[in-house]
């Protein structure tokens, strides 16, 4: 009868830890879902000043297609948004699945869209509308500043829906 106790006993406590737990993590999330609910809105405003905010000093930009790296606050802020919003004026940047937390960094995917108007190398594209997904991995610091931003995006369906590619 004094095993049959200890065990509940134990489940108890085991259950009232994870509960614990769960609660901690549940409110870390909070913070960091919102930094990241902030940062897509100043993208959806089309605001350089308010996406550049979002960066800390030390940022690190990593573009996956590229393979590119940029370090810092204004070379980070200046180099993603002329890719991402340079010759899409219309551009638009939704979350469009989950978001996967550990720690202080996010993973989440989203679609990206608009119309392209401009130069990719030597051709010249007109009005051709697009829509593509990717996936990021975003870092903040305890100030809820982004240190690191991963971009992983579909460039071939991208180059395809611009003609690019047959």
């Amino acid at each position: 009868m004094l095993a049959k106790k200890l065990k509940t006993t134990c489940y108890l406590l085991l259950l009232s830890s994870s509960a614990i737990c769960l609660s901690t993590s549940q409110a870390s999330e909070t913070n960091i879902e919102k930094v990241l609910r902030g940062y897509m809105s100043a993208w959806q405003e089309h605001s350089i000043k308010k996406i550049g905010s979002y960066f800390a000093t030390n940022a690190v930009w990593y573009d996956l297609p590229s393979n590119n790296t940029t370090q810092g606050q204004s070379k980070v802020t200046k180099a993603i948004t002329d890719a991402f919003m340079g010759y899409v004026p219309d551009m638009y940047w939704v979350k469009s699945g989950d978001v996967f937390i550990s720690g202080n960094t996010m993973t989440y995917e989203w679609t990206y869209g608009g119309t392209f108007n401009g130069s990719w190398g030597d051709i010249e594209i007109k009005d051709k509308k697009f829509s593509i997904k990717g996936i990021s991995t975003t870092t903040i610091n305890k100030e809820g500043k982004i240190i690191s931003q991963k971009d992983y995006y579909d460039m071939y369906g991208f180059q395809k829906q611009l003609g690019l590619i047959k």
